[in-house]
C-alpha cells in the first residue's frame, strides 16, 4: 500500500514539472467578459483613425486604457507614436511579446456607420483626403487592449511575462524597424517568440489562417526615368523616342521574370504608372515609369534589382538612348512564420475552435513590417476571419471604402491570442 502511494505522489510529482502541467484558468470564459468592453474600443478607435506617425490620439486612448491596469508597466522609450508594456505574471516563465498595429489608411469611409471615421488629413503633395481603418489595425487594438485586460487581471496565474508591443505606421512599413532600433528587444526584453493576427475578409468568423514559411513578400520597387531626345511626332527618325523605348522595357520586364527567375522562387514586377507626354504629335524628352517588384527569398531579391538594372541599360543603349535614371529601392522585408512556432500556435486554435477552424493558405506577395521581428525571434502571425458565416470570400475587400468586418471576429481573436499566449508561456522548450 505505501508502495502504491510513493508511486502515485511520484506521478503528480512528473505532471507538476512537466511543461503546461498546471491547468490555465478558463480564458475562454475571462475573454467572454471582455467582449463588450472591446467592441467599445474597437468603435473609439475606429471612429478616431489616424495616419501613419500621426497616431497621437490612438496612442492617448491605449495609453489611458493600459495605465489603468493593475500590474501593467508602460516601457519608457522611444518609441514614437506607439506602446510598448510589459505585464508580469506571478509564476515564473519566459516573456512572449504580442503585436498590435495602430495606423489607417488615406481611405475616405464609405460604410454609413454609426461609429465611421469622419477625419480630414493631408498626404503628401498636400492632397486631402478622409482616413479610415479600412485594414483593421482598429480590431488589432481592441484585440490587444483585451489581452491586456485578461493577462492583468490573471497575472498571478500567468506563467512568465506578457510583452505588448502597440505598433505605428505598419502601412508604410516604418514602425517594427523604428521599435527595435529603439531598443524594444533590448535590456532583458527579448522574447522567446512574438505572434501577432491580421483580419481577413476571405475567412468567415471562427475561421484562422496559416502559412507556414515564407508568407508575405519583400516590397521593393523602382522609379525609371527614359531619356530621349524629343521632337515631332512626324519625325521621329530623328532623335530616340522614350515612349516606345518605355514600351519596350514594360514588355522586357515581364519576360524577364518569365524567363529568368525560377518559376519555384515567387517574383512579380507590375508597372504601376507610366508618365509622359502632352500631346498626340510631340515626341517628349523623357518618361517616367514607377514599379513594384515582389519577391520573398533574399537571393531572388538581389537578383531581381541586378536584372532590372542590366535590362534597362541594356535596351536604352541598344535604341542609343541617353542613359537612363534608374532610383531602386529595397523596402519591407518578406515575412517568415517559423514552422514549429505554427505548429504549435495551431496546435492550440484546433483545440481551442476545433480542427476544422485552421486554414492553411499559399504563400502571398503582400507586405507586412511584422516580417522584421521574425528576423530577430521566431514569430508568427495568422489570419482571422471576419466576415459573417455564408460570406467568405464575398465580403469588402482590405483597403476598401466599405470593407466592414464582422465584430464578432473580436472575441474570436482575444481567445486564441490569450491561449496561444498562455502555451508559449508554459512551454520550457
Amino acid at each position: 500500500m505505501r508502495r502504491a502511494a510513493r508511486l502515485f505522489a511520484l506521478v503528480l510529482a512528473a505532471l507538476a514539472a512537466a511543461p503546461g502541467a498546471l491547468a490555465a484558468p478558463d480564458l475562454a470564459a475571462a475573454a467572454a467578459r471582455l467582449a463588450e468592453k472591446m467592441r467599445a474600443d474597437r468603435r473609439w478607435l475606429h471612429a478616431n483613425a489616424e495616419l501613419s506617425l500621426r497616431e497621437f490620439a490612438g496612442q492617448g486612448y491605449l495609453r489611458e486604457q493600459l495605465a489603468a491596469l493593475p500590474g501593467v508597466e508602460l516601457v519608457p522609450g522611444d518609441w514614437g507614436t506607439g506602446l510598448v508594456a510589459l505585464i508580469r505574471g506571478g509564476r515564473p516563465g519566459p516573456l512572449v511579446a504580442w503585436r498590435a498595429d495602430m495606423d489607417a489608411l488615406p481611405i475616405t469611409e464609405a460604410t454609413g456607420l454609426a461609429f465611421a471615421c469622419a477625419r480630414r488629413d493631408t498626404v503628401s503633395g498636400g492632397r486631402e483626403t478622409g482616413v479610415m481603418h479600412a485594414c483593421g489595425h482598429d480590431l488589432h487594438m481592441a484585440i490587444g487592449l483585451g489581452l491586456a485586460r485578461l493577462a492583468s487581471g490573471l497575472r498571478a496565474e500567468l506563467p512568465g511575462t506578457l510583452m505588448l508591443v502597440f505598433q505605428p505606421a505598419e502601412e508604410i512599413g516604418a514602425g517594427a524597424m523604428q521599435l527595435l532600433a529603439a531598443g524594444l528587444f533590448a535590456e532583458g526584453r527579448k522574447p522567446k517568440s512574438i505572434l501577432a493576427l491580421h483580419v481577413h475578409p476571405t475567412l468567415a468568423v471562427g475561421q484562422i489562417g496559416y502559412c507556414p514559411g515564407w508568407a508575405t513578400a519583400n516590397v521593393d520597387g523602382f522609379l525609371l526615368t527614359v531619356k530621349g531626345d524629343g521632337g515631332h511626332g512626324a519625325y521621329p527618325h530623328r532623335g530616340v523616342d522614350p515612349v516606345t523605348l518605355a514600351a519596350e522595357i514594360v514588355i522586357a520586364l515581364q519576360t524577364l521574370v518569365a524567363r529568368e527567375i525560377d518559376v519555384n522562387h515567387n517574383a512579380v514586377i507590375s508597372v504601376g504608372r507610366i508618365e509622359g507626354g502632352a500631346k498626340s504629335n510631340v515626341i517628349p524628352g523623357e518618361v517616367l515609369i514607377e514599379a513594384t517588384v515582389r519577391s520573398q527569398d533574399d537571393s531572388t531579391r538581389q537578383a531581381l534589382a541586378d536584372k532590372v538594372k542590366r535590362r534597362v541599360n541594356g535596351l536604352a543603349a541598344a535604341a542609343a538612348a541617353p542613359a537612363p535614371l534608374l532610383e531602386y529601392y529595397f523596402g519591407t522585408a518578406a515575412g517568415y512564420n517559423d514552422p514549429a512556432l505554427t505548429r504549435q500556435v495551431i496546435g492550440v486554435i484546433e483545440r481551442v475552435l476545433g480542427p476544422e477552424a485552421a486554414q492553411q493558405y499559399e504563400p502571398g506577395l503582400g507586405g507586412e513590417d511584422f516580417a522584421y521581428y521574425g528576423r530577430e525571434v521566431p514569430g508568427f502571425q495568422f489570419r482571422l476571419g471576419t466576415a459573417p458565416p455564408g460570406a467568405a470570400g464575398a465580403a469588402a475587400s482590405l483597403h476598401t471604402p466599405d470593407y466592414d468586418p464582422d465584430e464578432a471576429a473580436l472575441l474570436v481573436g482575444l481567445r486564441v491570442a490569450a491561449a496561444a499566449i498562455w502555451d508559449q508561456l508554459e512551454r520550457r522548450d
